[in-house]
């Protein structure tokens, strides 16, 4: 199956992307931070929420409150 281009992506086929990449990423932070991975799993992922935010603004989507 080839990758579809990012402007082709439907809605729900750009989330479900952003949420593989999230888990990917999360996946990778915690097998990085090891045992002090409890100590900034919320931060990880705050950072990430954020970063996603930013992508999907970029792509023209509109946040919750515009």
């Amino acid at each position: 199956m080839g990758a579809a281009s990012t402007d082709t992506l439907t809605p729900a086929q750009v989330l479900e992307r952003a949420r593989a990449w999230y888990a990917r990423q999360m996946l990778l932070l915690e097998q990085c931070h090891g045992d002090s991975w409890s100590r900034h799993r919320d931060w990880c992922s705050a950072y990430l929420r954020e970063e996603l935010r930013q992508r999907l603004i970029a792509r023209g989507w509109r946040t919750k409150g515009g």
